[in-house]
């Protein structure tokens, strides 16, 4: 059984806690402003592979999920007060679901999610992956002293839907979508500046059935892109939904499950002894280090979450 040491979790901590950013391998979404059609909601654009090394994507994946009842490190990295607050409000809507907790850190404290409000994109790595980049989700407002837009909650819900590991409804394998392709080309083209190829991946491409978790095919899922009724043969269509499903709801309590946290109450680090230099890891073994259990694989080290305050 191969056997490593210190220096490669030490890359490998590096790697996750400081250094990677969003052009190294981790899940991201980035939602796309429409530039044309006032009906039709921002998008999100997909682009960079998976930690398996290829593009199968899936509702839900597996391989980002946080701990079941893990507490996830949150902090900002921008934005009013005000603003903040409302990302805190929004984000709860998960809480009230799924078997997991936000703790709202200082912004210079170390984090799971990493949070700016600004510019114009709306973007968020993939569960787990959020604890790979220093900055992991971007919501794409700026304060004006206006009142805060309605869309923001839609967004704030969304994208910390993908921040538990959650993927678009709409590439569900039970979708069923009859899209109108040579229409749906034409206007992505226009309104968004994507190739057929980057309409191919992110608007038509199915999901893996052997790689997904997914639930019956909901329309009303907040994880659902806006579908024009001009994009399909049938005239199907779907509106900007702006509040978790009643699917939503119970599919997010199947992945994270009350009642089923690991038997340490929480703490994954319970049990676990730290990193010692000295000793060599065989494939299975666990450790801590810096604040995190790693588990050994046979090429590297997993980071399976914080250890619980």
């Amino acid at each position: 059984m191969k056997k490593l040491n210190l220096t490669k979790l030490v890359l490998a901590t590096a790697v996750s806690l400081l250094l990677y950013n969003c052009e190294s391998n981790s899940e991201e979404v980035v939602e796309v402003e429409p530039v044309a059609a006032a009906e039709v909601a921002s998008m999100c654009f997909s682009d960079i592979k998976n930690a398996e090394g290829n593009k199968s994507r899936a509702v839900s994946l597996p391989s980002t999920h946080w701990v079941n009842g893990q507490t996830i490190r949150v902090k900002f990295l921008s934005g009013t007060t005000r603003f903040q607050a409302k990302v805190k409000e929004y984000a709860s809507e998960w809480e009230k679901y799924a078997n997991i907790k936000f703790k709202w850190v200082s912004s210079n404290s170390p984090a799971d999610i990493k949070i700016h409000i600004r510019g114009d994109k709306h973007w968020s790595n993939f569960g787990t992956d959020s604890k790979r980049s220093q900055h992991s989700m971007n919501l794409g407002y700026q304060d004006n002293g206006g009142s805060i837009p309605y869309s923001f909650k839609r967004t704030v819900i969304h994208e910390f839907g993908h921040a538990l590991g959650l993927d678009h409804e709409h590439k569900n394998p039970l979708a069923g979508i009859k899209w109108n392709k040579p229409q749906v080309y034409k206007d992505y083209a226009a309104w968004y500046k994507w190739t057929k190829a980057m309409v191919d991946f992110n608007v038509f491409e199915q999901l893996n059935k052997n790689s997904s978790k997914y639930s019956e095919y909901d329309p009303k899922s907040i994880m659902h892109y806006t579908v024009n009724s001009r994009h399909t043969l049938d005239g199907f269509s779907v509106g900007n939904n702006t509040k978790l499903s009643a699917i939503d709801k119970k599919f997010i309590s199947e992945v994270y499950p009350r009642g089923a946290s690991n038997t340490s109450g929480g703490n994954i680090c319970k049990g676990v002894a730290n990193y010692n230099g000295s000793t060599s890891y065989s494939v299975g073994d666990k450790v801590i280090h810096k604040g995190y259990v790693f588990k050994r694989t046979l090429n590297d080290w997993t980071n399976l979450g914080a250890c619980a305050n």
